[in-house]
């Protein structure tokens, strides 16, 4: 399933949630909701109706334990896995050039999952451009929300072979402390990861348009836990 996004008299910053159909534990869904960030005073984008759909998920429709990284693309049942494309409407008739982060928004997430073991991944076209975690020390939720883009990325045009957009695919995981065999792993590898199970994360997965130009995004991780950003059991 394709995003398709109207854009109109794009002068100001906005940002919008949309997304295509998702793949979530083998479940399809679509998109059914918008919801700003944030809005400028005379800009307006539209989003075609068709692209519409549920961008949110929810651990509780699986069971998160640990896996090796390595394993990743073999798991089903035990990772959230979201595949999205984003591309332009045919509409849009804006000189500037349109940039995008992927983000996710609304998040809700138990305080022991705030660690380096619940790993995240973002791929386009088949090529990791991000990855991180929920530790606070990587970065910190801001009001139920974490950028996962580094960098902003450029929307494709739209053409009629839907040639060149943008597929991509979110990862989420509970990665094993111990990434090789347990024989061969030392004391300090294998860590107690049972105070991961059984825990509760929720969100949504939300691209925000701008055209304004490409930033770094600089993190801001923390030295202690705020239990403002989670959820305690």
């Amino acid at each position: 399933d394709i995003m398709k996004i109207n854009i109109k008299d794009i002068d100001k910053k906005y940002v919008i949630l949309l997304m295509g159909a998702l793949a979530l534990f083998g479940v399809t869904y679509a998109l059914t909701n918008i919801a700003p960030l944030f809005q400028g005073t005379t800009a307006k984008i539209n989003i075609d109706a068709q692209a519409f759909g549920n961008p949110s998920f929810d651990s509780s429709n699986t069971k998160l334990v640990p896996i090796l990284d390595k394993n990743l693309d073999d798991s089903i049942n035990n990772i959230i896995k979201i595949d999205f494309s984003v591309a332009g409407d045919k509409g849009n008739t804006q000189e500037k050039e349109v940039i995008y982060d992927i983000a996710l928004v609304d998040l809700k997430i138990d305080c022991e999952l705030l660690s380096p073991y619940l790993k995240w991944r973002l791929v386009k076209n088949g090529e990791e451009i991000s990855e991180g975690s929920f530790d606070y020390q990587f970065d910190t939720i801001t009001n139920g929300r974490l950028v996962l883009t580094n960098y902003q990325e450029n929307l494709p045009k739209y053409n009629e072979e839907k040639n060149g957009y943008d597929n991509n695919t979110f990862y989420m995981w509970i990665s094993d402390s111990c990434q090789d065999d347990l024989a061969v792993c030392n004391k300090k590898e294998i860590i107690d990861q049972t105070n991961l199970l059984n825990r509760k994360i929720s969100g949504k997965i939300e691209v925000e348009l701008n055209t304004g130009s490409k930033q770094r995004l600089i993190r801001s991780p923390r030295t202690t836990l705020d239990e403002t950003t989670c959820i305690k059991a």
